[in-house]
């Protein structure tokens, strides 16, 4: 079967005499803002930066932001039932969710309170920007795995456009958009877009919840005002999320039957209202600034409380030299989470105390070009400052005996990064990299914590280089990165289970490599990852780091049989792994695994597009997620799995003007 597979590229390969040369270098030019706020190219930026874009998001027909992100080298992103897809950046194993910042639209979004990003429509996406094993001086606590920055699309310098979708797809699946734009006057841009879907998902749901549906919706307005050498940009989104869900599955029963109903069900329910505005002007050649605010506020409807967050960052860049300036940046968050509902202690009712979270930062950083040689420095001081509550329980009854307000303040939150960038040809650089990232315990982590409370402080080295030759790109990178005081959730003891620090080291070392080639009507993409993630000193020396597979690989290929039709397939492989709390390695590795998507897509002249394809294509059985207990009560120590969706099909028509 191998030997067939492969004559075949040969063939493919062998038959296309016409390249694509200039798709690899327009890769290379394109901008970016997650690294540097005013822009600056791919190619020029000293740190690993990996760009997906719209185009790149329908080809491989993704769904969802998890399904665009899926094959980026480094990234692996995991759905517990459903839930907000948590990204992991470099084999953050269970606590990901809290090492990578993660923006919409330059907008803090995961501070105080997760995000649910399948609140965003991929309709709605211009392109997701990761930066990994970087981003600590502009975005301080947290940016320990990186950077995802989750660009939406801006209002277009058209008189008058729009369009509008619907598709229907497996488990009862319902999605639809529309969209509408245009310019008023010579200067003003405006746009309005709705999303909606409904699904009754993969697996089976608990009696009480059998027929009902997931529903989401979106409403997206925006508006951008021109200046003469500048833009002031407003952005409001309104959105409500509604998910069933259902527990874990034990081996026996994954084997079984993946789709039947878990241990527990549920739902969550969340309201989210997000604004952001944005300013920037070039004041003349040597001063630009550029000035960023937003707010955030959430509504969790099942659970009875709110979170809400103020953000703002201003910024000026002033250029002393040819492709040298320094950017002065501070920014500012104020967030609170407030609960509704009173908790009974000891059986008497009482207010339960809110969270609240703000923090201050300043940052410097620097560029200084000379010639084909590039030397960026930042510098970052950072203050924390928390109050939250920890609960405690009576042993014997379980029933909350006290609840402790608690404060935490970090005052002197240091990152900075070194970097060098060699532009050795018109197409290449190499690079290296230096960051010192923090992270100091969440709120989250704070209200189950366990021993004394230490900074998270990692150390990333990276080399890397990124070139176009002919009708091939290339970007490939080493790194290692040691870890300290590492922040984990601790369950190998079966009679508590806390969040506490690592007593000793976690070293992770990895290489990653993507490659595309483009021919006249054919795309091929490999993209590998590989990552070795160990524990060097302390309780768990010698083991390996839970929760992260060592290789993750996509191949795919897009082909243009005709002006409109274009089908792709894409096969993503993930190696086995740990679960993610088995930090002693009781149990044995486990869910490896091959799948396979593909789409066919006409798109006719007259702005009518058709579409279909299929997910997971040979319904191959695995779990998103694969977690442990210790407990000895009922079945005793074992690993529970978090099924991963089966196969799936689905078929549409868009519509533009």
């Amino acid at each position: 079967m191998k030997k067939k597979f492969m004559l075949l590229a040969l063939i493919v390969l062998g038959s296309v005499s016409a390249f694509a040369e200039e798709t690899p270098v327009l890769e290379l030019k394109q901008t970016v803002v997650t690294s540097d706020s005013f822009g600056t190219s791919v190619r020029e930026t000293t740190k690993n930066m990996t760009v997906v874009n719209a185009k790149e998001i329908k080809e491989k027909g993704a769904k969802t932001i998890a399904d665009a992100l899926r094959g980026v080298p480094g990234v692996v992103v995991r759905e517990m039932d459903g839930s907000s897809p948590t990204i992991d950046l470099r084999g953050s194993g269970a606590t990901a969710q809290f090492n990578t910042v993660i923006l919409l639209d330059g907008i803090p979004v995961s501070g105080l309170a997760g995000f649910n990003l399948n609140s965003v429509p991929v309709e709605e996406i211009s392109k997701i920007e990761v930066l990994q094993g970087a981003g600590a001086v502009m975005y301080g606590d947290g940016a320990i795995g990186g950077v995802v920055n989750i660009i939406t699309k801006a209002p277009t310098n058209k008189t008058v456009y729009g369009g509008a979708g619907l598709e229907v797809g497996s488990w009862g699946t319902l999605r639809e958009n529309v969209h509408l734009g245009g310019k008023v006057g010579d200067k003003l841009l405006l746009n309005a877009s709705y999303s909606g879907s409904t699904s009754k998902d993969y697996r089976d749901r608990s009696p009480q919840y059998e027929n009902k549906k997931d529903k989401t919706d979106s409403l997206w307005l925006r508006g951008k005002y021109l200046l003469d050498n500048g833009s002031i940009a407003i952005n409001y989104n309104h959105s409500e999320d509604k998910d069933y869900y259902t527990g874990s599955l034990s081996k026996e029963q994954f084997d079984k039957n993946p789709r039947q109903a878990g241990s527990w069900s549920g739902y969550t329910y969340g309201i989210n209202d997000i604004v952001n505005a944005k300013y920037n002007q070039k004041i003349n050649d040597k001063i630009d600034i550029f000035l960023t605010a937003g707010y955030y506020h959430n509504k969790d409807k099942f659970q009875n409380n709110s979170t809400s967050e103020y953000f703002l960052r201003p910024e000026v860049k002033y250029t002393y030299a040819k492709d040298s300036y320094v950017t002065l940046g501070l920014d500012y968050r104020d967030g609170k989470r407030d609960f509704k509902d009173d908790v009974f202690v000891n059986g008497v009712s009482q207010k339960a105390p809110d969270d609240k979270r703000e923090s201050f930062a300043g940052y410097i950083t620097n560029k200084s070009t000379f010639g084909k040689w590039q030397f960026t420095q930042g510098y970052r001081r950072e203050k924390v400052k928390y109050e939250y509550s920890s609960k405690v329980y009576n042993p014997i009854t379980w029933q909350l005996s006290e609840v402790k307000p608690q404060s935490a303040d970090y005052a002197s939150n240091d990152s900075f990064e070194i970097g060098v960038n060699y532009l050795y040809s018109d197409t290449g650089n190499v690079f290296f990299n230096y960051t010192r990232a923090l992270r100091t315990p969440t709120i989250q982590d704070a209200g189950a914590w366990y021993g004394p409370v230490k900074t998270q402080k990692n150390d990333i080295f990276e080399i890397g280089l990124r070139d176009a030759y002919k009708n091939t790109s290339i970007a490939t990178s080493v790194f290692y990165i040691n870890s300290k005081n590492e922040i984990y959730y601790d369950k190998t003891n079966p009679f508590s289970s806390n969040n506490q620090n690592f007593d000793g080291k976690v070293r992770r070392i990895g290489a990653q490599l993507s490659m595309a080639h483009y021919f006249d009507n054919l795309t091929l993409r490999e993209r590998v990852s590989y990552i070795v993630p160990k524990v060097t000193s302390g309780t768990y020396d010698g083991k390996e780091f839970a929760g992260v597979s060592r290789w993750t690989v996509n191949a795919g290929a897009t082909y243009k049989f005709t002006k409109g039709l274009t089908a792709n397939v894409d096969a993503y492989y993930q190696s086995n792994a740990y679960a993610e709390d088995d930090f002693d390695n009781y149990f044995s590795k486990g869910n490896n695994y091959i799948t396979v998507d593909a789409n066919l897509s006409y798109a006719f002249e007259n702005g009518i597009e058709l579409y279909t394809g299929v997910s997971n294509l040979f319904d191959k059985k695995y779990a998103d997620a694969v977690t442990s207990t210790r407990s000895s009560w009922g079945a005793g120590p074992r690993k529970v799995y978090y099924p991963a969706n089966g196969r799936s099909v689905y078929a549409g028509i868009k519509y533009t003007f």
